[in-house]
């Protein structure tokens, strides 16, 4: 039972790398642009599917895999609900936001301000509007306005290091692999997820969920 609720808070923590909680009220930030990316350039509405695989670093040394279906609407949007993962993680985190991955979805979630420039990378600081967990969060973004790396820290002292591999998918600059170290108090986990069957849809996906 102790390595199950390990693996929970392990399989949790990935699931919440990008915490992005539900907005519920408006704030000064709402109306303050996204950094580095121009809304022209965004891709339109679409569906894709992510592929994680997760590992603990140490004895037991489990490995498990979570699948499900990702929903992307610009500036609106980012999120994947996952209906197959391991027995052990709980309803309430069959969900993930993956805003932090994102510039055009940050002014309804966090506060940022940028930090720094290092060649074609540019280093922002992010802090939720709603979700009193996180810490903070410094993510890298680069030239094509999309994340390279996401590192995040969380009140309880769970650090997580994301990094992001993005490339052409129907002529958009979009994600293609992510992995993510996970360093929890008492537990270490690594994980490694493929993005993949992009299928654009020119109506919003919230349009086409509601007909």
């Amino acid at each position: 039972m102790r390595v199950a609720k390990g693996a929970v808070a392990g399989g949790a923590s990935l699931l919440l790398f990008a915490v992005g909680a539900p907005v519920r009220g408006a704030s000064a930030s709402a109306s303050t642009p996204a950094p580095l990316f121009e809304r022209s350039l965004a891709p339109p509405s679409y569906r894709f599917h992510l592929d994680v695989a997760m590992a603990m670093r140490h004895f037991p040394w489990l490995h498990f895999h979570l699948q499900g279906e990702g929903v992307y609407e610009p500036g609106v949007s980012y999120v994947v609900h996952f209906d197959s993962v391991p027995w052990f993680i709980p309803r309430s985190h069959h969900d993930a936001d993956l805003s932090m991955l994102d510039p055009l979805m940050w002014p309804k979630k966090y506060t940022y301000v940028e930090t720094g420039q290092r060649d074609d990378e540019t280093f922002f600081d992010l802090h939720a509007l709603d979700d009193p967990t996180l810490r903070d969060a410094v993510v890298t973004i680069g030239p094509r306005g999309r994340a390279r790396q996401v590192d995040a820290t969380y009140i309880d002292g769970t650090k997580i290091e994301t990094k992001v591999s993005s490339g052409d998918v129907d002529g958009f600059f979009l994600p293609e692999t992510m992995s993510a170290d996970i360093d929890e108090p008492h537990m270490a986990l690594s994980a490694n997820a493929d993005f993949k069957d992009y299928s654009f849809a020119q109506t919003p996906v919230s349009r086409i969920d509601s007909q």
